[in-house]
């Protein structure tokens, strides 16, 4: 699906769920909803978010992006379209200790995420970040204004939740590991669209950012 193809559905969704609530509000799950809906096998095979759904806005307000969006405006330099995309990566640009922090505040229900983001704003433990942990990202722009170095940039996260997201094993084990029982028990699940099976979430938006 193109991204213009995922911008027109979420112009039939805010049409479809006008009133819905007293709020007005999407009907978006939530990342808890998400990570239920995994472990029964139930919900969408893949959730697409976008401006102003809980997921997305804790997703593009994350420390992460901050990140992506310093690889976005190295490539954009670089200007090669065919390299407009790439990996967040939690063992790679944050290492172990992120792991453990996250299962922290899963074993805590929450308490601990809650005291990260009340602390920095939102910028660490939130349960999108959580849920996502790694994924990939992809960007578009849309304008560029040379001069200023004003540019808009339609920007879109994926991220599959697969048994090898519960996996991380330390060190030379986790390839094997993730080959061996993660990737079989995956598609056990996938085959019988039960527990554990596949799920896919894409987060789009755009936002404008300098760019020199």
């Amino acid at each position: 699906m193109s991204d213009v193809m995922r911008l027109q559905l979420q112009s039939w969704r805010e049409l479809l769920t006008i009133g819905a609530d007293n709020k007005g509000g999407s009907n978006a799950p939530s990342a808890i909803q998400l990570g239920i809906q995994w472990v029964a096998g139930t919900g969408n095979k893949v959730d697409f978010f976008f401006a102003g759904d809980e997921f997305t806005e804790q997703l593009r307000n994350d420390h992460s992006m901050d990140t992506v969006r310093d690889e976005i405006r190295e490539k954009v330099l670089k200007g090669d379209p065919k390299r407009y995309n790439g990996g967040y990566s939690l063992v790679r640009h944050e290492g172990w200790s992120r792991l453990v922090d996250d299962a922290t505040d899963l074993l805590t229900y929450g308490f601990t995420g809650f005291e990260k983001v009340a602390r920095t704003g939102g910028k660490y433990g939130t349960s999108s970040a959580t849920f996502v942990g790694s994924y990939e990202y992809y960007f578009d722009v849309l304008s560029r204004d040379a001069k200023t170095g004003k540019t808009r940039l339609r920007i879109r996260i994926e991220n599959k939740t697969t048994i090898n997201s519960l996996l991380h094993p330390p060190g030379k084990f986790r390839p094997f590991v993730e080959k061996w029982v993660g990737m079989p028990w995956t598609g056990i699940a996938d085959k019988i669209d039960g527990p554990f099976r596949t799920k896919v979430q894409e987060a789009i938006w755009e936002e404008e950012m300098i760019v020199r």
